[in-house]
């Protein structure tokens, strides 16, 4: 086995890294080739297209993901099943290198005995079933029934990581409910790009910003804005930015008097999040670390959540939470006429930069794979 040498399955393309996964994936792959591992990266692509930024890191091999109707009836989970990629165990199975698996959803391949008996890495990004069922709330009824059905399959398949030799988990407070499959769970932080975060003049302005197509984020922006309406002043807008906002929300949006800024660009993006007083975040998903609060902490702007969002990660401290809409409204009544201090600014920039360096919480891959022999 060479010990320079890792294959990494990607649940989907990494890059643009603009979304959670796809950042956590990204600037992983980023940290590992700085740190001189020679990478082949395994790449189920449904969209997003074959990127050529990847190949500046390693070998790059595409799949496809098969969305057939007929993965609903397999007792492997939807997310599972459609990745299960002949094409991909030929292409493991031409040497005895390590492999990471990223995401429950690459895992199906440990079912194979001659995959199983190789020294196997398995990061989680979230606890599926967990995620799942919140992905249920404010879903139609066939989504609902979808989302209920992976759940079910999802809680039985973990099992599949008592196969992994080692398994990944996002935060620490999660290694417990991992342990209960691979006793080798390990706590590996997010990985995340360089922060460019800086104690910067802010603006008199709310932002909630995420993935504007993927249901949970545009469920939390119907939260948020329903919780404060009644206290929405013109002379402190609240701006809704992000990825492909669906054409519901726009016009939810408009009727709250509330700008939305689609698909900005990453400069665009940066500079609403470092000059925003207030970052405005929820989720019904009390599972995995949302990238876009630490991007929200390393900023001069205050950061109002609900639990969900920072339970188990560390960052609590850093923000102001409120579960209830009374009480989120109150606080962001008080936030607004609240600057945050240097002082303040500098705790919270020193907790990020030493718990979330990428390179650094990386050498935990490199560690296992030169002290483990098969």
């Amino acid at each position: 086995m060479s010990n320079k040498h890792l294959h990494i399955v990607c649940l989907d393309v990494p890059f643009p890294a603009d979304y959670g996964g796809a950042i956590d994936m990204f600037y992983r792959i980023q940290a590992l080739h700085t740190l001189g591992v020679n990478l082949t990266i395994h790449v189920f692509e449904y969209g997003r297209g074959k990127q050529a930024e990847l190949e500046k890191y390693g070998t790059v091999k595409y799949y496809k993901r098969t969305k057939s109707i007929l993965h609903l009836f397999s007792k492997r989970p939807f997310i599972v099943q459609s990745r299960m990629s002949k094409e991909l165990l030929t292409a493991l199975s031409g040497d005895r290198d390590p492999i990471l698996f990223e995401g429950l959803h690459t895992c199906g391949l440990l079912e194979f005995p001659a995959i199983e008996e190789r020294l196997t890495f398995a990061r989680m990004h979230n606890i599926e079933p967990d995620y799942y069922r919140g992905l249920t709330m404010g879903s139609s009824f066939l989504k609902r029934w979808f989302f209920h059905l992976e759940a079910r399959k999802l809680k039985k398949y973990e099992a599949i990581l008592s196969k992994a030799r080692h398994v990944f988990v996002i935060k620490e407070s999660e290694l417990d409910y991992f342990k209960q499959y691979q006793q080798n769970s390990h706590f590996l932080p997010a990985s995340f790009p360089p922060i460019e975060g800086r104690f910067a003049a802010i603006k008199r302005y709310a932002l909630i910003h995420g993935n504007l197509s993927v249901s949970e984020n545009e469920q939390a922006v119907y939260w948020i804005l329903n919780a404060l309406h009644k206290v929405m002043d013109p002379s402190f807008p609240i701006v809704v930015s992000g990825k492909n906002p669906s054409k519901r929300l726009v016009a939810f949006c408009d009727k709250m008097n509330v700008q939305v800024l689609g698909n900005p660009t990453e400069k665009q993006l940066n500079t609403l999040i470092q000059e925003a007083q207030i970052h405005l975040l929820h989720t019904n998903v009390p599972s995995g670390i949302k990238l876009k609060l630490l991007a929200c902490i390393h900023s001069a702007g205050h950061v109002l959540v609900n639990s969900n969002l920072v339970q188990g990660s560390g960052l609590k401290q850093f923000c102001t939470v409120a579960d209830e809409p009374k009480e989120y409204r109150l606080h962001f009544v008080g936030l607004k006429n609240h600057e945050m201090t240097k002082e303040e600014f500098d705790q919270r920039h020193a907790y990020i930069t030493t718990h979330f360096n990428t390179a650094a919480n990386c050498r935990i891959i490199l560690r296992l794979m030169e002290n483990t022999h098969e």
